[in-house]
């Protein structure tokens, strides 16, 4: 089964990114586009993971979440990774991303004893749309201008989904939830 670690948003934030995805939609770019009620800030990619490993995971999941207090985040700016003139993910940032990133690094490091190599490039952030070619770029730049998103949430869980891949798209499942410390 297919497997991330992440932190999932509420359905509030996730109508005000619809809105403002349809309102970027207009520029006709050569993207793919996050289903908005997809959107989560991955913590982890695990990928392919056996039925046999799962039970550790969700203990590590466990262990970590517990080694960190509740966070409230603000939703912060639009931008593109690596970066503007060679955009492949276009995304929204979020702040506390240092606690954030101690969390994926945590995560990391003991799941690397699972086998699942360390990366630690995290950057905190919700990946709206995904480039092919940057084909109307610019419309979006310009767009992205005059547009915010006002938003903050509480995060209260690291989850683990699973993801089943459809022709429609992904599909996300819920398999584990593990509390932050209250």
């Amino acid at each position: 089964m297919r497997l991330f670690i992440a932190i999932d948003i509420p359905e509030d934030l996730k109508e005000k990114l619809s809105r403002a995805v349809t309102r970027l939609k207009k520029c006709d770019l050569d993207a793919k586009w996050v289903n908005t009620s997809n959107i989560h800030m991955t913590l982890k990619f695990l990928g392919e993971v056996s039925e046999e490993q799962l039970d550790k995971i969700k203990n590590i999941i466990k262990t970590t979440a517990g080694n960190f207090s509740q966070l409230e985040l603000n939703v912060g700016s639009f931008g593109f990774f690596p970066n503007e003139t060679s955009p492949r993910v276009f995304f929204i940032s979020t702040d506390n991303e240092e606690i954030l990133k101690n969390i994926s690094l945590q995560l990391e490091d003991k799941l690397e004893s699972l086998g699942f190599p360390k990366e630690g490039r995290f950057k905190s952030h919700l990946t709206i749309a995904r480039f092919r070619t940057k084909r109307n770029i610019d419309c979006l730049k310009n767009e992205m201008k005059g547009m915010t998103i006002e938003a903050k949430f509480a995060v209260s869980e690291i989850i683990l989904f699973k993801s089943l891949l459809k022709p429609t798209g992904p599909v996300y499942e819920k398999l584990f939830c593990a509390p932050l410390q209250g």
